[in-house]
């Protein structure tokens, strides 16, 4: 690669897949850019793109290439995030891949949190199954990932992991309110609102729903727990949270978290890729997300 405007000119392409919206990103005329492709493609002596009715699409000698353009901007990044250390005042900018189930709730609550204090730290996040974060992290579109039931991997480092009790919510008014306990049998029989399938919060409910011979048939399926909350608090639903969950005073007065019988715990874990160096950013980020993991993890061990 020639230089690293060359990478983010790729990275813009791959991002935006069009030449005019990659060379407005990158404040160039589209021919300009364009010119940069062919010159990105004779160095190389190979095609990079597939050009398709629907834009630029990378092939195969593009995907390895744009891989590549990625570690590159990731390092310099960590380049840059190092030598602000150095003059101490952390800054940088950091991608996290996270599960919806821990996207909305857990993650907006505390990346405020931490913001406060390290006001010159900018945070981007991406919604990601347990499955699409490892691939994430190996083509550096993200620098950590914060995943439900994310499977063992020889590419993934754990930062942190703690168990998750998975609780049934409902109103204050439900019928169930009271009860303290439930059995997912007792749910079916209830009006409930789901994670979509494929989701992971979504697949144990349904196992355990199997191991009791029951059928959650959801009267709404959503991927955003803002909506399902609201949903809970105020239609008479019952869905359902991880113990990681943070709720205001106000919702926490309307809702009721019960405990599922016999329910499996969910695992989360705080991950990076294996070998990668974090920048001090990210690092720093990392370690207080770890933290505030693990004292969620021991104040529902201490209830």
């Amino acid at each position: 690669m020639q230089n690293f405007n060359d990478l983010k000119i790729l990275d813009a392409i791959v991002q935006f897949r069009s030449i005019r919206k990659a060379a407005e990103h990158m404040s160039m005329t589209p021919s300009a850019l364009s010119r940069k492709i062919l010159a990105l493609e004779a160095h190389f002596g190979v095609d990079l793109f597939e050009r398709t009715s629907k834009g630029l699409r990378l092939n195969p000698s593009g995907q390895y290439l744009a891989i590549h353009a990625r570690a590159q901007l990731a390092e310099l990044e960590k380049v840059r995030g190092e030598l602000q250390a150095i003059k101490k005042a952390t800054s940088g900018h950091v991608r996290i891949c996270a599960s919806q189930s821990v996207l909305e709730s857990f993650l907006p609550v505390h990346l405020a949190k931490f913001q406060q204090k390290n006001p010159k730290v900018t945070v981007a996040l991406n919604h990601s199954s347990s499955i699409r974060a490892l691939a994430d992290l190996q083509e550096f579109h993200s620098d950590i990932g914060l995943c439900l039931n994310l499977p063992d991997h020889s590419d993934l480092s754990v930062l942190s992991m703690a168990e998750q009790e998975i609780f049934a919510v409902v109103s204050a008014h439900h019928p169930l309110a009271a009860a303290g306990e439930v059995s997912i049998s007792e749910i079916a029989k209830h009006q409930i609102v789901l994670p979509p399938q494929g989701s992971g919060l979504r697949l144990m409910l349904d196992q355990q729903a199997n191991r009791e011979n029951a059928f959650l048939s959801p009267a709404v399926e959503s991927n955003t727990y803002a909506s399902i909350a609201s949903a809970c608090r105020s239609g008479g639903l019952i869905t359902f949270g991880l113990s990681l969950y943070e709720q205001s005073e106000d919702d926490a007065a309307k809702a009721v978290l019960l405990k599922i019988t016999k329910m499996k715990p969910a695992n989360i874990r705080l991950v990076k890729l294996h070998g990668r160096t974090l920048s001090p950013a990210a690092a720093k980020l990392a370690k207080y997300l770890a933290k505030k993991i693990r004292s969620g993890a021991k104040q529902i061990g201490d209830a």
